[in-house]
């Protein structure tokens, strides 16, 4: 959710700057556009090494062995990706050392909300939809 927030904020970010919401609407659909792209491309090399190894060890393992050496070869990738996946999760937050004192943050609460209601109001009902989705058991 917080990526969410993080990419909401800097489209924001770069719709201010520049100049027209149209402009970085465009180059942001371009940039998703390279990514999704990218991805696919990615794994059709994947696909593609996969396929490479099995008709290089074929010969050598037969055609039992060959796919074999592929699962192997695909599993510790998998394994590789998700360790990287977990780290990144587990360490990807950096935690403040600094203690804010609750009698600010309530003043900048009251003072934020005075001057942006509806930004206000509908990040609650967003926050609200979003706890309430995740408490349901399908």
């Amino acid at each position: 959710m917080g990526s969410l927030i993080k990419l909401a904020a800097w489209a924001l970010i770069e719709s201010g700057r520049a100049g027209s919401a149209h402009a970085a609407t465009i180059r942001m659909s371009a940039a998703a556009l390279c990514a999704g792209l990218a991805a696919m491309l990615v794994l059709a090399a994947f696909g593609c090494a996969a396929t490479a190894l099995w008709i290089a060890v074929l010969p050598a393992l037969g055609p039992v062995g060959a796919p074999l050496v592929v699962a192997a070869g695909l599993s510790i990738v998998t394994l590789i990706v998700a360790m990287l996946g977990w780290r990144i999760m587990r360490y990807g937050r950096q935690r403040s050392n600094v203690a804010v004192a609750p009698e600010f943050l309530l003043s900048e609460a009251t003072r934020f909300f005075s001057e942006h209601k509806g930004a206000v109001l509908l990040a609650a009902l967003v926050a609200g939809m979003a706890a309430a989705n995740g408490s349901r058991k399908p």
